[in-house]
């Protein structure tokens, strides 16, 4: 943490082109401060209290180091490589005639200065804007220093100027970090100037109803651009290449921030709300806040992957994350905050500083594996829970059944368990008949245990049965056949009978069949397969082998 003055704006820019990014700072105390990590590089004094201060590229010559402009009163002061450049003045704007000729009389003696302060207060309340000069004269109320106030304008002329109230940048060009940039200034006469370039004159000027406030630009300058600006009256204005398009959003309460992501315009409301809005004016929707909103902040992922989502830093010292309308992190600075900025700083793309009301400064790096994305599944308990159980009226029947299981609960139980019994020794029963008869590809009689497995291999007409038998037991095994059972109108068998030699415990045995099948059509049988022993009449093992149908051999 960095102790300071609080903080009016900040910015993080790559003032060298090193690649290393610094933090730039203007306060409260006429001071910018330029930080590199926690350490301060430098300071640089200004003339009056700064309003805004943004990083811009004038020109696209290498190396291609930017420019910092920083707004202060009537005037956008340009630093080059931090040192003092060029002072823009906001351009003068129209005097009213009638105003002109009160102060003229005034000059001239014809007429006092209660009847001057009577003309200027029905000039302004006919709402036509006055001067700063008329309007410290109908602050003074000492007749006497009202009259020095006079004398000591006479001579200058009467001029009305304007003052800066927010600022932000516009992409000539091209979308690179890097590329040529251009000023754009929101004045307290409702203008929206866009100055060329080099930051010395005008390109395109706008007039909207109220003073802007807050500016989210997006565009390039040569293709599209559009300036969303959030005015003093609580309405929305849209800038569309120059001009002023007919979607204008009336908001419930005075903005305090405003964020433009896509085609979505999300501003936050004093009334502790945030907005969502379609680009054309539609509310897509709205998410209530804990506490008032104090400053909003775009994150923009590029590098490592592409996202967009919303800081929101809140009036109780929390900092919220929102990708959409899905709350994705909340982080408690424990103080509330007067400035926000997200952006790349030092080496790293993804750095949140945090300026606190107290003039600490607290700067926090996003994790590279930091799951940013929006859950598919709404929070809470789920939506089935709500829906609710088709649960039946209950019939005589079932009061009767009921008060039978109450009374015979004990009786019930037992003859479910007995029953349970019964049907796990009726299968396990099953299970050794069916082993011990043969009729399995597994066999524990005489004292071992043997495997049988069998395959097909070929297209037909003509195949070959593949067996694999294994003991599996400890005790080797004697005067084994194996026998096939096959339709003999389908098939035509080679050897239908093998003696198997003995077979010792672990070793596979592996025997071939060669099948024919001689049926017209391809016709296909199951065919079954005997492993006998010469002490009994029952098969020790067996197997059934689905023939796949033949493919018919053509006849030339």
């Amino acid at each position: 943490r960095v102790r300071r003055e609080s903080a009016i704006d900040c910015t993080g820019m790559d003032l060298n082109g090193d690649g290393d990014s610094k933090l730039l700072v203007a306060g409260s105390d006429r001071k910018l401060k330029i930080y590199k990590g926690t350490t301060l590089l430098s300071e640089n004094v200004l003339l009056d209290v700064p309003v805004a201060i943004a990083t811009f590229y004038p020109d696209a010559k290498k190396p291609n180091t930017p420019s910092v402009a920083v707004a202060s009163g009537a005037y956008v002061f340009i630093y080059r490589n931090l040192r003092p450049f060029y002072k823009f003045t906001l351009p003068l704007l129209p005097v009213d005639q009638r105003e002109t000729q009160v102060w003229t009389e005034l000059f001239e003696g014809k007429i006092g200065v209660e009847d001057a302060r009577e003309q200027l207060t029905t000039i302004r309340d006919a709402g036509t804007a006055l001067t700063a000069r008329s309007q410290e004269l109908l602050g003074t109320e000492d007749v006497g220093a009202a009259n020095t106030y006079i004398q000591d304008q006479k001579g200058k002329p009467l001029v009305r100027q304007t003052v800066v109230t927010c600022m932000e940048t516009l992409k000539k060009d091209m979308d690179d970090d890097d590329a040529v940039s251009m000023l754009v200034v929101g004045t307290e006469a409702g203008q929206v100037l866009i100055l060329e370039p080099s930051g010395t004159q005008v390109s395109v000027q706008v007039l909207l109803p109220s003073a802007p406030v807050f500016l989210a630009v997006t565009g390039l300058q040569s293709v599209e651009y559009r300036v969303v600006c959030a005015c003093r009256d609580g309405h929305l204005y849209t800038i569309k290449n120059g001009e002023q398009t007919g979607a204008i959003i009336e908001l419930e309460a005075m903005p305090c921030g405003l964020v433009r992501i896509d085609k979505t315009i999300l501003v936050s409301c004093m009334s502790s709300v945030l907005h969502a809005f379609h680009i054309k004016g539609k509310k897509t929707y709205t998410i209530y806040l804990p506490s008032p909103a104090i400053c909003i902040e775009l994150l923009e992922l590029q590098k490592t992957r592409s996202l967009k989502a919303l800081l929101m830093g809140l009036a109780n010292g929390e900092v919220r994350l929102y990708n959409e309308k899905h709350l994705i992190a909340t982080l408690a600075i424990g103080e509330p905050l007067t400035a926000l900025r997200f952006g790349s700083y030092g080496r790293e793309e993804s750095a949140l500083i945090c300026v606190g009301a107290s003039g600490a400064l607290t700067i926090k790096m996003l994790q590279r594996q930091a799951d940013l994305e929006a859950s598919t599944s709404p929070p809470g308990p789920p939506a089935e829970q709500d829906v609710p159980l088709s649960i039946p009226k209950k019939t005589k029947l079932y009061v009767e059944q009921t008060q039978r299981e109450r009374e015979q609960a004990t009786e019930m139980h037992r003859i479910f368990q007995r029953d349970l019994c019964k049907l796990r020794l009726s299968t396990a029963r099953s299970y050794v008949k069916i082993i011990t008869d043969g009729q399995g590809p597994l066999s524990y009689s005489s004292g071992s245990s043997l495997r049988l497995t069998a395959q097909v291999q070929g297209l037909g007409p003509r195949f070959k049965v593949k067996l694999s038998l294994q003991n599996t037991g400890r005790k080797m095994v004697t005067d084994m056949a194996a026998t096939f059972n096959y339709n003999p109108m389908l098939y035509r068998l080679k050897q239908s009978l093998f003696k198997i030699p003995l077979l010792v415990p672990g070793v596979m045995l592996r025997l071939d069949a060669e099948l024919e099948c001689i049926d017209e059509n391809g016709g296909a049988d199951a065919i079954r397969v005997f492993v006998c022993n010469g002490q009994s009449a029952m098969p020790v093992l067996s197997a059934v082998v689905n023939m796949p149908v033949s493919e018919v051999l053509l006849q030339s």
